[in-house]
């Protein structure tokens, strides 16, 4: 009796437990939490200023035109936009490397008849260029040029030779440029660079020639209302969580925002700031093409062209890329203010920016005059007569804008110069002191 008790209670258990699992279990599969929803991290999207197309940072600073008795030339942002737009229809073919071209030859490249030569800052690669003026479908080089001198006398095919120089390494590749409209050619680039300002050569033994206006050259005195773009807006841009950056002032004229990966250094004084990502640090050399495309498309991304800057310098060594800031058509210069955005890269992605955070906002009228400033010949002649100065040193003479600032009345002033640059250092010319006096660029 006892046992079939045991037995029995022993069934009626199992039972249970049975039940028990089963309700469990459906307990377990129809059972919903009462979470609360998480929000996904919101996403930063910050265009503090402008975007840019690769053809409006990549321009010539100067065109020389070479006629059959004389030379014409201009710096005029509208007439070189004109070129450029006209040349993007073209077609560059049969790109072939040519013996390499001492300063003399690359002289007399330029100086033959019915040509034009434009100048560019930075070496140029040809991959990069291809997003400009389009070449036929063909394995380009690396290799960089910051001269294209093109012989405007069309062969039967309409067709024009084209020349693509280093004055850095004397790299000479030669091409044909096809797919021209011919009329429009002629109208309005020749006949309009007819009309340009006369320019000369003006040689030097066994250097590059320097050419240059040979009359007078007025130019525009500006005075802008001192604007800035707040840095936090830079912040924002930059760090991967804005919410965690912590803030804090150093001394009276810096503040520093920095997160457990990234640091960004703002010089209240000079209107700038120095952001970087220490652990991007660049291991080997980059790829010139590649450092212009990703530089491209990280200042795009958060619309840092707040003013003009043009392309001028690409260094593959320390994946460097860096924008001069210009106005109408020439280099701004100073000593109390950056003028340049320089962005060094690094294991696949920034490790520096540093750069302005003003911007040349709104002009002021009544303080707009003009400046007469000397021929190109007579100041390479100052330049000659100047003691302790060596000609053959210097890479350019240009005119330029020299920036200075007013705190007091919150206003910058750009006044035209004559400049000489020499190992991408800029020096301006003054009447009191024609040998200048140099300031160093990055």
């Amino acid at each position: 009796m006892g046992m079939k008790y045991i037995e029995h209670a022993k069934n009626v258990l199992l039972v249970v437990l049975v039940l028990l699992s089963i309700l469990l279990t459906f307990t377990i599969w129809t059972y919903t939490p009462n979470y609360k929803t998480i929000q996904p991290a919101p996403t930063v999207d910050i265009s503090i200023s402008s975007k840019a197309k690769l053809d409006d940072v990549i321009q010539p600073y100067k065109v020389i035109y070479r006629f059959n008795d004389h030379f014409t030339g201009t710096t005029s942002p509208f007439d070189v936009e004109r070129l450029m737009s006209i040349m993007q229809s073209w077609e560059i073919r049969d790109l072939r490397q040519e013996p390499q071209l001492t300063n003399d030859a690359m002289n007399e490249v330029s100086k033959a008849p019915n040509r034009f030569t434009m100048f560019f800052q930075a070496d140029l690669p040809f991959l990069s260029f291809d997003d400009i003026v389009p070449f036929a479908p063909s394995q380009l080089p690396e290799t960089g040029f910051n001269r294209i001198v093109v012989d405007w006398n069309r062969s039967t095919s309409g067709e024009m030779n084209i020349r693509f120089i280093s004055s850095e390494t004397g790299l000479n590749y030669s091409a044909k440029a096809s797919k021209i409209d011919g009329q429009e050619f002629d109208q309005r680039v020749i006949a309009s660079a007819v009309e340009f300002a006369k320019y000369t050569e003006i040689p030097r033994s066994e250097s590059l020639s320097f050419f240059l206006p040979i009359n007078n050259v007025e130019a525009i005195n500006y005075t802008y209302i001192l604007k800035e773009v707040n840095p936090q807006k830079f912040r924002d841009a930059l760090f991967n969580d804005p919410n965690l950056v912590r803030r804090s002032s150093v001394g009276l004229y810096n503040d520093e925002y920095s997160d457990d990966s990234a640091l960004m250094n703002v010089d209240l004084l000079e209107r700038s700031f120095n952001y970087g990502y220490p652990s991007a640090e660049p291991m080997q050399p980059g790829v010139p093409s590649k450092l212009i495309e990703d530089s491209m498309d990280f200042m795009n991304e958060h619309g840092g062209w707040t003013d003009d800057f043009r392309l001028v310098h690409v260094q593959a060594s320390n994946q460097l890329v860096e924008y001069q800031l210009y106005l109408l058509g020439y280099p701004v210069y100073s000593d109390m203010m950056p003028t340049k955005i320089s962005t060094y890269w690094g294991n696949g992605r920034l490790y520096r920016y540093v750069r302005p955070y003003y911007q040349l906002d709104v002009s002021v009228p009544s303080a707009t005059d003009i400046t007469s400033l000397p021929s190109g010949t007579e100041t390479v002649k100052k330049l000659s007569a100047t003691k302790d100065l060596d000609l053959s040193a210097i890479d350019e003479v240009q005119i330029g804008y020299y920036l200075t600032r007013d705190d007091e009345n919150r206003i910058l002033t750009l006044q035209p110069s004559w400049f000489t640059i020499t190992n991408g250092s800029w020096t301006r010319l003054t009447h009191e002191n024609p040998g200048g006096a140099t300031f160093g660029l990055e």
